[in-house]
């Protein structure tokens, strides 16, 4: 789930601290496809201001017992579950979050010099941060994103069950906690140095390491100031399991011969066309096509202009646009046809690729004879 961190636009950054109210209200739930935009300036970052203003309707909080560290209960038409918020010094947060969404949600989110990371044992929607790259946070996931400042917003979507923590840091903050940075990765040190030009987002291999740290912090029974420890020390852990990751990325180098790696590539797209539906992981697929992961993903956009998850994504669209051709082939059964665990959110990548809902698409074809 996404959360605003702080929630103060730019204007109210600049303002005199009065009270931040909810962005939105009960009354003005997002409704599917509509695009929020949450921006987060530099001062909401400070821990004596920090709240989270969702971008979803909260029915109560419940603090936990320190500053800045509380639950918060949903239980409405767009969303149920809870999520729980704790500050842990100005600039890091984190929020463990099991909740449902009725409806696809979608907004667009600029987070300047912070890093995110999200680990997660169920979720369905995606990460946009460009038109030709994208975040896949389907399942068991794990991913980071690192924003500088002055880029554009990227584009989230999430809809069904998610079950998650999410690690926010702010560049100051990272600094405090790595005040010599020789051991970190090329990435992190470039981050710190302010010297990041690009955002950065990339899957994360979703590892027994991580995966523990989110179930300890989903079963954590442990209270007030214990609590609030608990949660931090697994909140670095994460931190160092995701810089250990992004280090060995770094050491790969890519020095297959071309020739080989032309073969790699057109092996793994003949493997995606046969299972679009169910693709393998970019893992499995590196494995199955003899090189790393890293250079998998990168030539692979390198060779055919598109990210593995947009070329399967295209596949599925062009699938799916024929068979909508078909009327009476029934829309949900679509979506599963073409590898869509829920409607919903064929529904938002049909939205995204053609402008027009399944329904609409279908009004616009006279059916096959």
């Amino acid at each position: 789930m996404l959360h605003m961190v702080g929630g103060r636009s730019a204007t109210q950054a600049a303002g005199s601290g009065t009270a931040i109210k909810p962005w939105l209200s009960e009354k003005t739930a997002p409704t599917p496809f509509q695009r929020i935009a949450a921006v987060f300036p530099v001062q909401a970052y400070a821990l004596e201001r920090a709240r989270v203003e969702p971008i979803v309707p909260i029915d109560r909080y419940l603090p936990l017992g320190e500053p800045c560290h509380y639950r918060m209960i949903m239980a409405n038409s767009l969303v149920s579950g809870t999520s729980e918020f704790c500050g842990l010094s100005d600039g890091f947060f984190v929020v463990v979050s099991d909740i449902n969404l009725s409806e696809p949600l979608a907004c667009a989110i600029s987070t300047p010099d912070v890093l995110r990371i999200r680990v997660a044992l169920d979720g369905d929607g995606e990460y946009l941060p460009s038109q030709d790259e994208m975040l896949d946070i389907r399942g068991r996931s794990a991913g980071v994103i690192i924003e500088p400042p002055n880029i554009p917003p990227a584009k989230f979507v999430s809809v069904g069950h998610h079950m998650a923590v999410q690690i926010i840091v702010h560049r100051d903050a990272l600094q405090r906690l790595y005040p010599c940075d020789e051991q970190l990765p090329a990435t992190i040190r470039a981050f710190l140095a302010n010297e990041l030009t690009h955002r950065v987002a990339k899957q994360l291999n979703c590892g027994p390491a991580l995966l523990r740290c989110l179930e300890d912090l989903q079963n954590c029974s442990l209270t007030g100031r214990n609590r609030w420890l608990f949660i931090r020390s697994k909140a670095v852990e994460i931190l160092c399991h995701t810089f250990g990751t992004l280090e060995e990325e770094d050491n790969i180098g890519l020095v297959q011969p071309s020739a080989f790696i032309g073969r790699a590539v057109n092996k793994a797209k003949d493997l995606l066309r046969e299972h679009y539906v169910a693709p393998p992981s970019l893992d499995d697929l590196a494995r199955e096509v003899g090189l790393s992961r890293t250079g998998l993903c990168s030539n692979f956009s390198r060779l055919t202009g598109q990210t593995v998850f947009n070329f399967v994504s295209e596949l599925r669209m062009q699938h799916a646009l024929a068979m909508l051709n078909r009327h009476e082939v029934p829309i949900t059964e679509i979506a599963y046809a073409v590898g869509y665990n829920y409607p919903s959110s064929f529904t938002v990548a049909i939205q995204r690729r053609f402008g027009a809902s399944p329904r609409e698409l279908r009004r616009r074809v006279p059916s096959e004879p």
